[in-house]
């Protein structure tokens, strides 16, 4: 099982003297729960897990100076969520390191130092029946829809990476660690699990020759779908476009990326290019098919990506930027992410709940 490392921020606003108020939540994404009229305990765990994923519950209370030396959390069925351990984190909450065992639900119980429960979650574990691969660049943009890839078509040597969503019917499932890959000879697959606010798994392919097999995937050793891999020459790049996240309703400093996208003669994308950039004329440092820019409203920029006799501009208003590729996820175990690069993706604004950075 891949190692995962936990990192997980909860924010809840309790009003008036109704007593103290626990929230459960998980590792699994970075909720912002700003609720007028709490509840005594909101189940906040991003269930149904796919089965093996490794998860860590956090209970927090709205008390000024919480001790929690001696509480636990407990599970009503260890075959389907099992916990190891409780123990105080490093936030004055509690954390409870568990994994999804089987399929089922289980009741997750927050005991005080005497045993009393004074709340409880909820969570689901089921096995998914199909995956879908997300292209990282539309993500990154805000442009979900168009995110959904039938086929990973990746340029000859180049690598691409892919965001994996399990699903179990129209149901999606939460999780990660638990994808393996088989693919042909000469083809490369890295699963890789992201840490850094949300537990995601991504999956990163490549190949050195020019053909198309089958990827197959599975989840926690249950083979769940398969993805046609095509890989195409350089030649089969006919148009290069730049493409932009929406700067509207961003402040100064907000952190945005415009992305450099290929396409063949039928309007299908190709990933795995880099690209070199220039802005104002002036080219920057390192190849990639992101640029990501700090937002400076009215300071406006030409940023221009360019692969061989390919290039395309676009209009930013920037007053600084860096080079990157959608090949770095951020903290992430398998991969090469950095903590900056997680960061930047995240554009630096934690207020909303995104799928995928």
């Amino acid at each position: 099982m891949t190692k995962t490392v936990a990192c997980c921020f909860a924010v809840v606003l309790g009003l008036g003297a109704c007593g103290s108020t626990y929230t459960m939540t998980d590792d699994i994404d970075l909720t912002w729960d700003f609720s007028l009229t709490p509840s005594r305990f909101d189940d906040d765990l991003h269930t149904p897990y796919v089965r093996g994923t490794k998860v860590t519950v956090f209970a927090h209370v709205s008390d000024d100076d919480p001790d929690f030396s001696g509480w636990s959390i407990v599970t009503s069925d260890p075959a389907v969520f099992r916990i190891t351990d409780s123990a105080v984190d490093g936030n004055g909450g509690l954390a409870a390191h568990g994994q999804a065992a089987g399929e089922g639900i289980a009741e997750l119980r927050l005991l005080d130092r005497h045993g009393h429960e004074v709340g409880h979650g909820v969570a689901e574990v089921l096995v998914p029946d199909r995956v879908e691969l997300d292209a990282h660049g539309s993500l990154i943009l805000e442009r979900d829809d168009e995110a959904p890839v039938g086929e990973a078509r990746v340029v000859e040597g180049g690598e691409a990476t892919y965001l994996v969503r399990y699903f179990r019917g129209d149901r999606e499932l939460h999780g990660n660690g638990v994808l393996a890959a088989e693919v042909a000879a000469g083809v490369t697959a890295q699963a890789r699990t992201t840490f850094l606010f949300e537990n995601r798994e991504w999956l990163t392919l490549g190949a050195s020759a020019v053909g198309t097999s089958m990827v197959q995937l599975s989840a926690d050793q249950v083979k769940v779908g398969s993805v046609p891999l095509v890989v195409v020459p350089e030649a089969a790049i006919a148009d290069v476009v730049v493409l932009t996240q929406s700067e509207k309703g961003h402040q100064d400093e907000d952190w945005l990326a415009a992305l450099a996208q290929a396409y063949d003669g039928n309007g299908a994308r190709i990933f795995g290019v880099d690209y070199t950039w220039n802005v104002n004329g002036v080219e920057q440092v390192g190849d990639g098919d992101l640029y990501r820019y700090r937002f400076k409203k009215g300071l406006y920029e030409m940023v221009r990506a360019q692969r061989g006799t390919h290039t395309d501009a676009a209009m930013i208003q920037s007053d600084q930027g860096y080079v990157d590729s959608t090949n770095n996820v951020g903290c992430a175990v398998g991969g090469s992410g950095s903590l900056m690069v997680g960061l930047a993706g995240l554009g630096l604004v934690v207020g909303r709940r995104r799928r995928g950075v």
